[in-house]
């Protein structure tokens, strides 16, 4: 198999060969399952921001509304009221070379962040956890700007599939279907869905997505997970408090890269965090090269 690579916007090249870009998650949702990981105004966003590009980060991913099934629903005019100024102030303190990432399923969030992004001439990428199926009008939004996409593994609502080879076939389809639009499908990023999205979604299916990533890369796609405490670790470890999932994330983490992860979405960005991915991937790196 072909080993796998990306450049994205000409300045940040993802793939086999290059170290494991780290994505931290900047959350402007009050709902959010894990209540230290929210920032609740722009001054502590300023610093939450500075912190993680200054310990490593090279995409920061916003988002501000709460993407747990149980959690309250807003309206699309509170996220854009939420996300709307802080996309501002990120792009006034990140250098060129920082990517943002903006956490949507909507047209109108998108459009109005590109539009500040652009303003600021930072480069902006849409992380769809629906798979482009909650607003489909975001994937029109997405060909006429060729903005490049994170999909996650879904196929009516965000992470509803069990399994790896579901979460195969259905992302298949997707790539196929932007292709067939015209879209350039080497900016599209994949993401499993690892999450207790649906009730069936038990901790055994997370944990088996995990040790199965490697077969992702049958896609040829840059692949990311997004593991940062979540409830299948806090299960297995019995440890129900996110805030104690710190470990457990780590040594998920670990094995996600190990299995030729690319790019890893977390709310810890510190060297704790790159030296175990630098650590996993040389180590991945070094069995591949036999």
């Amino acid at each position: 198999m072909n080993k796998i690579y990306s450049k994205l916007f000409n300045i940040l090249e993802v793939g086999d060969e290059f170290p494991t870009i780290i994505m931290g998650a900047l959350n402007l949702s009050p709902e959010s399952f894990y209540q230290s990981s929210v920032v609740k105004n722009l001054n502590q966003l300023k610093h939450a921001t500075t912190e993680m590009l200054s310990n490593g980060a090279l995409m920061l991913d916003i988002g501000a509304r709460s993407t747990a099934p149980w959690s309250e629903k807003i309206s699309l005019e509170e996220e854009l009221k939420r996300i709307t100024p802080s996309i501002e102030l990120v792009c006034k303190i990140i250098p060129e070379h920082i990517i943002i990432s903006v956490d949507t399923q909507y047209r109108e969030i998108a459009e109005k962040t590109y539009e500040i992004a652009s303003k600021y001439k930072k480069k902006m990428i849409i992380n769809d956890i629906s798979n482009l199926k909650t607003d489909p009008t975001l994937e029109e939004f997405v060909i006429d700007e060729d903005i490049p996409i994170i999909l996650m593994g879904s196929k009516k609502i965000p992470g509803d599939l069990l399994t790896i080879e579901d979460i195969i076939e259905e992302l298949e389809l997707s790539i196929r279907g932007l292709k067939s639009k015209g879209y350039d499908e080497k900016k599209i990023i994949i993401d499993p869905g690892i999450g207790r999205w649906i009730e069936e979604k038990t901790p055994s299916y997370d944990l088996r997505i995990v040790k199965d990533l490697s077969k992702l890369r049958i896609l040829q796609k840059p692949i990311l997970v997004a593991i940062s405490r979540k409830s299948f670790i806090g299960s297995t470890l019995d440890q129900p408090n996110p805030e104690d999932r710190l470990n457990g994330t780590l040594a998920a983490t670990a094995i996600a890269v190990y299995n030729g992860v690319h790019i890893v979405r977390t709310h810890d960005v510190n060297n704790q965090l790159l030296e175990i991915t630098k650590m996993a991937k040389a180590i991945r790196n070094s069995v591949s090269s036999k």
